[in-house]
């Protein structure tokens, strides 16, 4: 060891040198071996930290696992089960935006199919309408799952669609936002049918000739009572989505409306019948609260009438089995606004029922209960959505599902635009919504239309007027741009069809309907309110868009006007209230203080045509 020192110390450089060589051997080894090992995917931990320094965030494509992980499922997925919650939540408004997607039930696949059908097939039976979309197939969904705080149902969008005059391409579908269901009064029994994934065959739809020109056979006041004196506010007429009269199966008739009441929370309503003699006699009456109230008929001639008195978030259902002679009442329990409401109702064929209302400009909420005529009982539930969309028209579907048209009413700063020197809402967008199982709704959507405002004080952008489901489960929904006139959009399983802009006058107060062999009418009234506007399909029409000239019908003894809260659209005898597509239409129209009542046979003149 003594001579071993000396000896490193007199060699050194030499022993430096060697070590050196060695490491840049080993350091080139382990280079070598790496270049033959396979490629490694980043951590997902690391993918934040590239998204704060500039890199791109992965696409949903790239992080979405081919299926829901079966610990996700039960943790996100609300019960199918129709056991309400008891105390349920309100979901943040944050999560109700289009950028931050919420995990979806295993069971929210979207309605779409093939493009619709063009050849011509059968003539469609002519029996009451079903609600749509009846057609169905199961897409998988692509996007990224994010779990919510509690185990509530999500709202989902149907991409936005640009209205065109001609048939558009299914759109792409994305989530957004959340829906929330809450207590119910009765929960729903078990038995009650759901919807099917099982694509139904559709009927293809070929013209209806026109048998006839339709004509003016019955005009008569069904009261003048309809408004306050000293211009006591009393909006009668308010909300083109109300129902406001049917035909029972032996042709009796039936009409609702309100007078002033005591004060603006508690107006009075009327329900009038029609007798034999032409005359129309009161039956029954109550507290409105501040609007409308809304009535529609049950598939064996039950009346159902829907109230709001005191406007105290209080539901009231009055319902008659004896064509109005007694009633039975009960309240509707639910987590209902003490606000106007903008409320309205719908039935099917087999008598199910939904009656809504919205809420809340930012976010918005529908609130309905469903009544399900295979357990008889009445269910709440609430669906949350990024603005409120209102003036609303709900469809219960055949399929235990449920289509909604509505538009958008908020005030303007909420959108960022500048407020208006007056009233400061606007609407100025449209959607379609869909719930596949009303016993878990999820809420699907569709963008109709949305045009931006010219200027501060435009306030009926792309105003809804009506909105119909024909006899090949098709939605109709009719509206007026401000800038270029009024629209026509057909919807079919989730797709925009067609947008088409219609040469009517008057859209404004444009309706449509069929009649009993499924021919297509638009019906509006001129501005003067001298005249009922007629307009048909034409011999080659298959939906409504391709018109006949117009048959005007005049009404100038009891004429209507224009004001929308004080003279409200021609309203008529409509499956979503219960009435069967018939060639012979009842309707009624305001005119302040007046209710006039009308009917039309669409098919009048057919015999002096064909002589």
């Amino acid at each position: 060891m003594r001579q071993f020192f000396p000896l490193c110390w007199r060699y050194r450089e030499r022993l430096a040198a060697g070590f050196l060589v060695l490491l840049i051997f080993i350091c080139s080894m382990a280079s070598l071996y790496s270049e033959f090992q396979p490629a490694k995917a980043s951590s997902a931990s690391t993918r934040p930290l590239q998204a704060m320094l500039g890199g791109q965030t992965p696409t949903p494509e790239a992080t979405m696992p081919d299926s829901i992980p079966s610990t996700q499922a039960t943790t996100d997925v609300p019960s199918t089960k129709d056991t309400p919650t008891s105390d349920p939540t309100y979901p943040d408004p944050s999560n109700s935006q289009a950028d931050n997607p919420t995990s979806t039930p295993d069971d929210t696949t979207y309605p779409t199919t093939t493009t619709y059908p063009t050849t011509p097939s059968t003539t469609p039976e002519p029996t009451r309408t079903s609600n749509p979309p009846t057609n169905r197939t199961t897409p998988t969904l692509t996007p990224t799952l994010t779990p919510v705080k509690s185990p509530s149902p999500t709202v989902t969008r149907i991409a936005t669609a640009t209205p065109t005059p001609v048939q558009v391409n299914t759109p792409t579908l994305t989530p957004t936002g959340t829906s929330t269901p809450t207590a119910t009064d009765t929960p729903t029994a078990t038995d009650t049918p759901t919807a099917t994934d099982t694509p139904t065959p559709t009927t293809t739809p070929t013209p209806v000739p026109v048998t006839g020109q339709p004509a003016l056979t019955k005009l008569e006041q069904v009261t003048d009572q309809a408004f306050g004196q000293n211009d006591t506010y009393v909006p009668n007429s308010w909300g083109v989505q109300k129902e406001r009269i049917v035909r029972t199966s032996n042709g009796d008739l039936f009409t609702v409306y309100i007078d002033a009441g005591q004060d603006l929370q508690n107006r009075q309503w009327h329900l009038l019948h029609r007798t034999a003699t032409g005359n129309w006699e009161e039956l029954n009456k109550g507290n409105a609260g501040t609007e409308p109230i809304n009535i529609v008929r049950g598939p064996h001639d039950e009346l159902h009438l829907f109230t709001w008195p005191g406007t105290a978030g209080k539901l009231v259902h009055l319902s008659s089995t004896d064509l109005g002679k007694t009633f039975k009442t009960e309240d509707l329990s639910g987590n209902w606004s003490t606000d106007q409401g903008y409320s309205s109702a719908g039935i099917n064929d087999k008598g199910d029922i939904v009656v809504y209302q919205t809420a809340e400009d930012q976010p918005g909420r529908f609130l309905w209960t469903y009544y399900s005529s295979t357990s008889h009982q009445w269910t709440f539930h609430e669906n949350s959505l990024d603005y409120r969309y209102t003036y609303a028209f709900f469809f219960p579907g055949d399929h235990n599902d449920l289509t909604i048209a509505a538009m958008r009413d908020v005030k303007r700063p909420l959108l960022g635009l500048p407020s208006a020197s007056g009233f400061d809402y606007v609407f100025n967008a449209i959607k379609y919504f869909y719930i596949k199982d009303v016993t878990n709704p999820v809420l699907q959507e569709l963008k109709v239309a949305e045009v931006q405002p010219q200027n501060n004080n435009d306030i009926d952008v792309t105003y809804l007027t009506d909105s119909y489901v024909d006899s090949y489960n098709r939605v109709h929904i009719l509206y007026n741009n401000l800038y270029d006139g009024p629209h026509h959009v057909v919807i079919a399983d989730g797709k925009i069809l067609k947008d088409v802009k219609q040469d009517i006058t008057d859209a404004q107060k444009a309706r449509i309907t069929q009649d009993a062999k499924g021919h297509f009418y638009l019906i509006t009234m001129s501005e003067d309110g001298q005249t009922l506007n007629i307009y048909p399909g034409s011999n080659s029409d298959t939906d409504g868009t391709q018109l006949a000239p117009v048959v005007k019908l005049d009404i100038s003894k009891m004429p209507g006007c224009s004001d929308d809260d004080f003279c409200h659209s021609p309203t008529f005898t409509v499956p979503r209230s219960g009435n069967a597509t018939s060639d012979t239409i009842d309707g009624v129209y305001g005119n302040f203080s007046k209710e006039i009542y009308f009917q039309i046979n669409l098919n009048g003149n057919a015999a002096k045509k064909n002589s």
